[in-house]
């Protein structure tokens, strides 16, 4: 219950503990960590600000869960701020150069990221397999 109001989450998250978090006109359930739904809000932004126990937020919300049957890869972002999956190049810009972003490949689309923070999403031409995961040469390998 919020404020009042009946809000129905997950019965899967039956007994754990779930943040809810009111943004504007959207609830937002956290457990775990990790995003697990987002809802229209059932109260106003001014009735939120009045809940008993609330407090602003200080960390943004976390990505969502990665879709079943997607693929993560690594890759250096060159000077350029360029780099290649699948024969085909994502342009992210030279303020991530020398990056090691990682790429969730989707069925239509590739997301970038580095560490949890969404870099850039672009649009899948080619949907063959793709074959190198990871990346080789100096600098990549841990130890």
């Amino acid at each position: 219950m919020i404020a009042g109001v009946k809000c129905q989450v997950a019965f899967a998250l039956a007994r754990r503990t779930v943040t809810i978090r009111l943004d504007g006109d959207l609830i937002h359930a956290i457990a775990d960590n990790a995003l697990v739904g987002t809802w229209p809000g059932p109260i106003t932004a001014e009735r939120a600000a009045r809940l008993p126990g609330a407090r602003t937020t200080s960390t943004p919300l976390p990505p969502l869960p990665l879709p079943a049957g997607s693929v993560r890869v690594q890759r250096r972002v060159h000077a350029s701020g360029r780099f290649m999956v699948n024969k085909q190049f994502i342009k992210i810009g030279i303020r991530h150069a020398s990056k090691l972003v990682t790429v969730v490949i989707e069925d239509t689309h590739y997301r970038v990221l580095h560490g949890e923070e969404e870099l850039a999403i672009s649009p899948r031409r080619d949907t063959t397999p793709v074959t190198r995961l990871y990346v080789r040469g100096k600098g990549t390998q841990p130890g």
